[in-house]
C-alpha cells in the first residue's frame, strides 16, 4: 500500500491557537474563574476533555460537553470568518489536491473545528478529518492517527505525519507514520523525527509525493 499525507490542524495548516487561548481566556472572564497564559500554553495540542475538567476544578457548574462546545463554536465562527492559514499551507494543499495525493485532517479539535477547515481547504486536498469527536482516545494516543491511515487505505510508515505538539508527535509515532515536525510552537520533537521544518512552505512538494510510494 502506499503512503498518505496526515495533516494536523491548529499549529500545523493554521495559526488558530492564539484563537484557542484568547477564546479560552473570554469564557474564563464570564464564568468568574482564572484562567492564566499559562494555563492557555499548557492546553495546546491536549484533549480538550483536560482543560474542559480543569475549568470545571477552578469553578465552572457547566458539564464538560458544553464547556468544549461553546469554546469550540466561537473559535469556528472565527476561522469560518476569517482563516488563518499558516505560511505555505494552501500552495501545499493544492499541490496535494492537483496530485490526487490521499490526505487527511488529523485533530483533536472537534468536528464543528474540522469542518470549518475543510470548507475553506482547496477542494479535494483533504478528503475527510478525524476529530476528537471520532475516536474514544484522542492524541497523544496513537488511535486517531492509526484511523485516519485505515480510513485512507494507506500503509502507515510510508505515511507523513505533520505535527507540531508535543501530544501530535507522540501520537503520529506511535501509530508508526513518519514524523515531519513543524517548530510552530516548540524549538524541537519530543520524540524522534524524520524532519523538522519550520513551516510548511519549506516543503518540496514532488519531492514529498515521490517519498510516498
Amino acid at each position: 500500500m502506499p503512503g498518505a499525507l496526515l495533516f494536523d490542524m491548529d499549529g500545523t495548516l493554521i495559526d488558530s491557537e492564539p484563537l484557542w487561548h484568547e477564546e479560552m481566556r473570554a469564557f474564563a472572564r464570564v464564568q468568574g474563574i482564572e484562567w492564566t497564559a499559562e494555563d492557555a500554553h499548557w492546553t495546546t495540542g491536549r484533549p480538550m476533555i483536560e482543560w474542559a475538567d480543569r475549568m470545571r476544578e477552578r469553578g465552572v457548574t457547566m458539564d464538560r460537553a458544553s464547556i468544549i462546545a461553546t469554546v469550540a463554536g466561537t473559535v469556528a465562527a472565527a476561522v469560518r470568518e476569517e482563516t488563518p492559514w499558516l505560511p505555505g499551507s494552501v500552495a501545499l494543499l493544492e499541490r496535494v489536491a492537483e496530485a490526487g495525493v490521499p490526505a487527511a485532517l488529523v485533530t483533536n479539535a472537534t468536528r464543528e473545528n474540522a469542518e470549518a477547515l475543510l470548507q475553506a481547504a482547496p477542494a479535494g486536498a483533504l478528503r475527510f478529518a478525524v476529530t476528537a469527536d471520532d475516536v474514544e482516545r484522542s492524541k497523544p494516543d496513537p488511535e486517531p492517527y492509526a484511523l485516519a491511515v485505515r480510513r485512507l487505505g494507506a500503509d502507515a510508515s510510508a505515511s507523513v505525519a505533520f505535527e507540531d505538539s508535543s501530544s501530535g508527535a507522540r501520537s503520529a509515532a506511535a501509530a508508526g507514520a513518519r514524523l515531519w515536525f513543524l517548530t510552530t510552537q516548540l524549538t524541537a520533537s519530543p520524540v524522534p523525527a524524520e524532519r523538522t521544518i519550520a513551516t510548511l512552505a519549506d516543503i518540496d512538494a514532488d519531492a514529498l509525493f515521490a517519498q510516498l510510494g
